[in-house]
């Protein structure tokens, strides 16, 4: 039986026991084994029953029966079945890193597995995409200034750094510790779950996202330098920590970040396992400045609901915006302001401030009192002045078509005054959860229209200037047509779109409503009111 061949490969690898005893002391029992489930009497069983008759012991300490792979309705692959997915259809279209991660993070290990093809696709987008293109973003700012992370005249120790910087390494170590545990606990999947949602919304969506402003700027400043330092500390450290899942694009990254260096012969940056030996190559953790940027982001996230329910475009801005309750985090009002797209950002104590109070009936009760003449009492309590009324049902003098209203009688409700817009939410502070609110000034005026159209234009030329694959540093020539019937666009705000889009020379003209222009590289709509059309020339 060739099984029971097998079963004494714990001891037999090493032509043990006829020769090399001491190799065979060094390696039994093995570490770790692993096989499918359909192995379970013919190498799990075998090794353990081999070992047990000749050895008295154990031969292996871990074991890893993983689940069976299966299509994607849960059933078996079989040729006859025409099920089978082919490996080197996704290794040569998404590549084995991709498929390689996909396995791992589909399920638990343990588990059976149901490939789907479109997983596959989706996690190279998501994951694979996402990383390769942070790498590109900090490799051509690097290249373009001349960027050598070894330098240390141009280091920026870390607690010199902006609390952004400091937040996306503290978070960063935190998911490393993280990644570690799960991995010692078996449980890959977890772990390589949690990196790509570091590297995709920590990293990508919002670290990288809120600093490109600071990589833009020609002469480069000690924060410029500090973000370059940050991303370099980042990519190094996830591409080690992803090397076993995923080797070929960490190697890739890797080399490049190092000169040249492998990531499969670079120290894993975990050490002692957890950050109060200090013996890890992470950054320091920072759990208050985390939890200030989690309340940051769910109040941008709350604003963006709140422009939406509003219906007022997401380039569009608001004159000013305020933050009500929960702890200081004024060291991301500049982030938050821009998030929440506000021409300022300040702190309220008072909710009142941009509150009124609305009564509504409480049908049951009233309804009960007033019976036939329920519609007078509803009439007139539409009419009065809520605040003044709220007073003479305190004091016991309400009364609406000639019946005694009671507080059980209305319903008290607090809305925003004409003109604001509020949401509150939920912060998990260190006493407790605590209500914070973020208001926002929704009322228009010239000056804000004239900002919100340049903003819409940049972004049309930004995406124009990625479909014709300009270098970063390219410069074009612009021209934009804006019918009559939209927004006049302030000296200053065209001189911004020149400077934003890199033009050497921008026109803009007024046309009818309506009007083609004919040499126009695109146009787009903007609320559905006008069309605007450009052309982008490359100088």
């Amino acid at each position: 039986d060739c099984w029971f061949d097998s079963g004494c490969a714990s001891f037999a690898q090493w032509h043990h026991p006829f020769d090399n005893p001491e190799t065979f002391e060094n390696n039994f029992p093995i570490d770790y084994i692993c096989e499918g489930v359909d192995q379970t009497r013919g190498w799990f069983y075998t090794l353990l029953a081999v070992s047990t008759t000749v050895f008295d012991s154990i031969c292996y300490k871990r074991c890893l029966s993983l689940g069976l792979i299966l299509d994607a309705e849960g059933k078996k692959m079989s040729k006859s079945r025409g099920n089978i997915v082919d490996p080197w259809d996704h290794f040569n279209r998404e590549g084995a890193d991709a498929t390689r991660w996909y396995m791992v993070t589909a399920g638990a290990p343990w588990n059976p597995l149901k490939f789907d093809s479109n997983g596959v696709r989706e996690t190279y987008a998501k994951m694979f995409l996402t990383l390769w293109n942070c790498y590109r973003f900090y490799a051509d700012y690097a290249e373009d200034d001349g960027f050598d992370p070894d330098e240390s005249d141009t280091y920026i120790p870390v607690e010199d750094r902006s609390p952004l910087d400091r937040w996306v390494l503290s978070r960063l170590s935190q998911v490393a510790y993280s990644y570690h545990r799960q991995f010692e606990d078996w449980e890959f999947h977890k772990a390589c779950r949690d990196l790509e949602e570091f590297v995709v919304n920590d990293l990508s969506n919002w670290y990288i996202r809120r600093s490109r402003r600071r990589l833009w700027e020609d002469t480069k400043s000690s924060d410029a330098r500090a973000c370059e330092h940050t991303l370099h500390e980042i990519l190094t450290i996830v591409t080690r920590l992803m090397a076993p899942v995923a080797p070929f694009i960490s190697d890739e990254i890797h080399r490049n970040l190092t000169g040249g260096i492998s990531v499969h012969l670079a120290d894993w940056p975990i050490r002692s396992g957890g950050p109060i030996e200090g013996e890890d190559e992470l950054p320091p953790i920072d759990m208050v400045l985390e939890a200030k940027m989690a309340l940051v982001r769910s109040l941008a996230e709350t604003g963006r609901r709140i422009r939406i329910d509003a219906d007022r475009r997401q380039r569009l801005p608001c004159q000013a915006g305020w933050i009500v309750g929960g702890p200081n985090i004024s060291e991301f009002h500049d982030i938050l302001a821009e998030e929440l797209n506000v021409e300022s950002l300040a702190v309220e104590e008072d909710l009142d401030r941009f509150q009124r109070i609305e009564l509504a009936p409480n049908r049951k009760p009233l309804g009960r009192k007033c019976r036939q003449d329920l519609p007078a009492v509803l009439e007139e309590l539409s009419n009065v002045d809520a605040e003044s009324f709220l007073l003479e049902i305190e004091a016991g003098l309400g009364a609406l078509a000639g019946y005694e209203i009671t507080a059980e009688d209305v319903e008290i409700r607090r809305v925003e005054k004409e003109g604001f817009a509020a949401s509150t939410i939920q912060f998990d502070g260190p006493d407790g959860d605590v209500d914070v609110s973020i208001v926002m000034d929704m009322a228009l005026t010239d000056a804000l229209l004239s900002k919100g159209l340049a903003r819409d234009i940049i972004r049309r030329i930004q995406s124009k200037r990625k479909d014709l694959d300009l270098d970063i540093n390219a410069v074009i020539e612009l021209e934009v047509w804006l019918p009559s019937n939209a927004p006049d666009m302030s000296d200053e705000d065209q001189s911004h779109v020149t400077s934003e889009v890199r033009a050497s020379s921008a026109a803009f003209h007024r046309v009818e409503p309506g009007t083609t222009i004919s040499e126009a590289s695109d146009v787009f709509s903007l609320d559905g009111e006008f069309e605007i059309s450009y052309l982008v020339s490359v100088s």
